[in-house]
């Protein structure tokens, strides 16, 4: 919230220095032919002023147009010709003020040549003043997309080995195998499905944090897997069910993020309570959004946990897609609910 401002101060500062040094130097120029004392001196001072507050003028253009977040193609043409207007405003500005209020130019002295090659410097100035100004506005909006995208990856990581601390428990695996030792001797083909789940699984969790996008496909796929592990862990306890578009397998989301979902509703749905539960996973895409829900037994405030998975989601979610998407959590019937919306994306 604070480098809008600091931004504005900066642009403050160097529009009053960068003008004023242009005004000064221009007094200092035409002191060594001997006008400074006279009213040239005054006019070119006066004349940077004017330059100043056209360029700040031109600057409020630019950004309440909008001209910043177009292509080059299109931004190109527009600043060109805003830049011959505006430099044509301030030599007919000056111009006046010279003629009328300092009196340093007479009709006879304001020749097409020498209006012509005042016009063209100050086109050189505002064209180098724009290209200043956009050129710092490029770095400032690399700058914050660079530190956007490392913030993301942080997150990414992050997720990933909450996943894989969460997954890696003593408990989780103690379980697991525990389950596979059982099922061994009873149904070898459904413990060998299971070592593949679980291997699968943790391939995914592992790799997840390269990728900042992923099909929703393979997510599902993750989700199938672990949901299977956790059935033959709570046996009847665990029911489960898929609510898919077909539509929806191609378009991207962020790894883990429907995993995590899944997670929490099977910890704090399932294994909490003593007769257990249908956990029901939707996707479903309608006008250029993909909604994602889990839905789970359970009492928002009854379930326990630092959340600390959510609030991760929240934040790669605004980061990925800013006020586009969403992550709501709502509690209702006996039924918690997580919700995620967000913009339909497919790989290029």
């Amino acid at each position: 919230m604070k480098q809008p401002q600091r931004l504005s101060r900066a642009y403050l500062i160097c529009q009053v220095v960068g003008w004023g040094a242009y005004g000064l130097l221009g007094v200092a120029m035409v002191q060594a032919f001997g006008y400074a004392r006279g009213p040239m001196g005054l006019t070119t001072f006066l004349g940077a002023m004017i330059g100043g507050l056209a360029s700040h003028l031109w600057r409020e253009v630019i950004l309440g147009r909008g001209w910043l977040s177009l292509n080059v193609g299109r931004l190109l043409p527009r600043l060109m010709a805003g830049i011959v207007v505006t430099a044509l405003v301030v030599e007919v500005t000056v111009w006046m003020v010279g003629l009328y209020i300092t009196h340093a130019y007479t009709w006879q002295t304001s020749t097409p040549a020498i209006i012509f090659s005042t016009s063209f410097n100050w086109v050189f100035i505002i064209l180098l003043w724009t290209a200043i100004y956009i050129g710092t506005h490029w770095f400032w909006r690399w700058r914050d997309s660079e530190i956007q995208r490392l913030k993301l990856e942080v997150l990414a990581r992050d997720a990933q080995l909450d996943v894989l601390s969460a997954q890696l428990q003593p408990h989780f695996l103690f379980n697991a195998m525990n389950v596979l030792r059982a099922l061994i001797p009873e149904d070898p083909a459904r413990a060998r499905d299971l070592v593949t789940e679980l291997s699968d699984l943790m391939r995914y969790a592992l790799q997840a944090g390269r990728r900042e996008r992923v099909p929703l496909g393979e997510e599902l796929t993750v989700v199938e897997n672990y949901l299977r592990i956790e059935s033959a862990r709570f046996e009847e306890r665990l029911r489960w069910r898929m609510d898919v578009d077909p539509g929806v397998r191609p378009l991207l989301l962020p790894p883990m993020l429907l995993q995590m979902l899944v997670e929490n509703a099977v910890k704090h749905g399932i294994a909490a309570s003593d007769v257990g539960g249908e956990v029901v996973v939707s996707a479903q895409h309608s006008n250029g959004a993909v909604c994602l829900k889990v839905t789970n037994p359970g009492q928002l405030g009854r379930q326990g946990g630092t959340r600390i998975g959510l609030t991760n989601a929240r934040e790669r979610l605004r980061l990925l897609y800013g006020e586009r998407a969403t992550l709501r959590l709502s509690s209702d019937d006996g039924r918690v609910e997580a919700e995620v919306t967000l913009p339909a994306e497919r790989a290029p």
